[in-house]
């Protein structure tokens, strides 16, 4: 049974075990078929938006979109746009949010994230303002843009962190509000459907005035006709029916090139970043631009010194447009000058340069440091030789670990085990320069999530200084696409209760046979700053159990002193993230 055969049927059985009072199946065989999802979907990082292990307020995490989100094309040119494109409507430069309703209740909110899967956002919506908890149509899919009425120097980013947060109440400071600018899945013209929306009391994106309140970023021009919008679908990335007008002098700036970086990536291409003189652009201020690839540097004859100009395109990292003044003693940039900086030898490939397969910066070099900050047993060296690893993300992919002997199982158990390893122990792993065990969980304290990283470079944190900065943020535009296919831990949730306090150092008891060395659990549950005992004391907060026995005379103890006893084999994910 595939994962859409069993969610329907769990979603089947619940209908009759809550709606209809008659079940058709004995609780023991729900609860395993119940459980048999919720692991389904813990394993692949997502869920449909209509599984029913999803509950409003319930846990966050990745879901599909019910329809998948495309971006829009842009255009800095009025005149391509065709008069078949009947309606234009403001292009709010805030951050997108899909509500999803069911049975006249909002049932789910979902942020963007890549148009795909979105993160669970609902425990926040009863604090935004223009996201009404019941409406009068029976199911929809709504989707719009969250704005701030606050006064901020960064808009989208001050938005989309506050879409990040897990505390309502720090929500509800920020003064968030949605405006709708779509009702999917509904085969009505476009302003029909959206005067349905606005009748269901959304603020839509045709009140002028509102929307004149806020930050916008261009125009959106789109066909009215619902029959003409489906004849012209879709590409593979955006609708045919829909494009968004930009200004080009608004988004375009002058400065000049202070520096490059060579960044290398999973494959081993060696990637150009360069440091400009820090300019605004579109609210933003601007210090470094992706300059493509070599090939584009030459063709452009671009020296360090050049006067440039650059571009803030899709709200991501700036591009080199051209050269507008050479300097007269600018410096060079060819292969030398990446060989020289990153110190090894490079060979060219078409329009990009690689780092040799022997490079002392081989992508292993980053597979062995993720090993060793995972704290991933049995794989050595020789064992990433003998299976030819040579990336963190071959890792999580299939492999024949049976070659290794009886260690290749216990390295599978150590990799299933890595997956609850919270996240940041993850981040300290990726092989940003600069950014170690500690710095990692300062970091994490802000920006919990993976995704909000980017957003460093509007916080200020602790002894993460402009240059890490600088170092994270030219890291992610190189790296940033194969960390969030790993299969671990990329957020970590600060509000939820622990079992410990990592700040007071607070005792757990561990008592019973467990799948962990007593040192491996220890080791485990101290990056969440536990101490492990053997004895129940008074001030322990937990006993963790890997039996049943409650005769036992650390189960009588821990009862007596009114200590929580935790099965071990029960809660064992929760357990090994630190959460009970």
């Amino acid at each position: 049974m595939d994962y859409s055969e069993l969610k329907n049927l769990v979603k089947k059985l619940s209908h009759e075990y809550y709606d209809l009072a008659h079940p058709s199946v004995s609780d023991e065989e729900w609860d395993a078929l119940y459980d048999q999802l919720h692991t389904i979907e813990s394993r692949q990082g997502w869920k449909d938006s209509d599984s029913p292990t999803l509950r409003v307020g319930g846990e966050a995490g990745k879901v599909r979109h019910p329809f998948k989100l495309y971006s829009l094309q842009k255009s800095y040119d009025s005149t391509e746009i065709g008069s078949e494109f009947n309606v234009r409507v403001p292009k709010l430069d805030g951050t997108n949010l899909s509500l999803i309703y069911r049975e006249g209740k909002l049932d789910l909110a979902l942020t963007r994230g890549n148009g795909e899967y979105g993160e669970n956002v609902t425990h926040l919506m009863k604090h935004c303002a223009g996201v009404p908890q019941k409406i009068s149509i029976d199911s929809a899919v709504i989707v719009g843009e969250c704005v701030t009425d606050n006064t901020v120097d960064n808009f989208r980013n001050y938005v989309s962190g506050a879409l990040g947060l897990k505390s309502a109440d720090e929500f509800s400071e920020r003064s968030i509000r949605f405006i709708a600018h779509d009702y999917l899945g509904v085969r009505t013209d476009y302003r029909a459907r959206m005067s349905i929306v606005k009748n269901a009391g959304f603020n839509i994106i045709f009140e002028e005035d509102l929307c004149g309140q806020y930050p916008q970023d261009g125009v959106v021009y789109r066909i009215d006709s619902w029959s003409e919008c489906d004849r012209l679908g879709y590409t593979s990335k955006y609708p045919r029916f829909a494009i968004a007008l930009k200004e080009r002098g608004a988004l375009l700036a002058v400065t000049r090139l202070q520096s490059v970086d060579w960044v290398v990536g999973r494959t081993g291409a060696v990637n150009p970043v360069g440091h400009v003189d820090p300019v605004e652009i579109d609210g933003a201020l601007i210090s470094r631009v992706t300059l493509h690839n070599i090939e584009f540097i030459e063709s452009h004859k671009l020296g360090v010194g050049d006067l440039i100009q650059i571009e803030r395109s899709g709200g991501v990292i700036p591009k080199f447009i051209s050269v507008l003044e050479a300097h007269p003693s600018s410096q060079t940039i060819d292969k030398l000058h990446a060989e020289q900086a990153i110190g090894c030898t490079l060979r060219r490939q078409g329009p990009k340069l690689f780092c040799d397969d022997d490079s002392k910066l081989s992508t292993v070099k980053l597979l062995e440091h993720y090993i060793r900050i995972m704290e991933i047993k049995g794989v050595g060296p020789a064992s990433i030789k003998k299976m030819g690893l040579t990336h963190p993300v071959d890792l999580y992919t299939p492999q024949p670990w049976h070659i290794l002997g009886a260690n290749g199982s216990k390295i599978q158990d150590e990799l299933d085990r890595s997956k609850t390893k919270p996240y940041s122990q993850v981040l300290a792993s990726l092989g940003i320069p600069g950014v170690g065990r500690s710095m990692s969980r300062d970091i994490v304290a802000i920006l919990p999530q993976f995704s909000q990283l980017r957003e460093i470079e509007y916080q200020t944190i602790a002894g993460v200084g402009p240059k890490t900065v600088e170092n994270i943020l030219t890291w992610l535009e190189v790296n940033e696409e194969w960390v969030e296919t790993l299969p671990v831990q990329l957020k970590q949730d600060l509000s939820i209760e622990r079992v410990l306090d990592t700040s007071s150092n607070k005792k757990v008891c561990v008592t019973g046979k467990l799948d962990m060395t007593r040192n491996q659990i220890s080791e485990h549950l101290a990056q969440f700053g536990y101490q492990v005992t053997n004895t129940v004391t008074k001030d322990c907060v937990a006993l963790i159990s890997g039996d049943d026995n409650t005769a036992s005379s650390k189960a009588k103890r821990a009862e007596s002193l009114g200590i929580k006893i935790i099965n071990y084999w029960n809660n064992r994910a929760e357990i090994l993230k630190g959460i009970v």
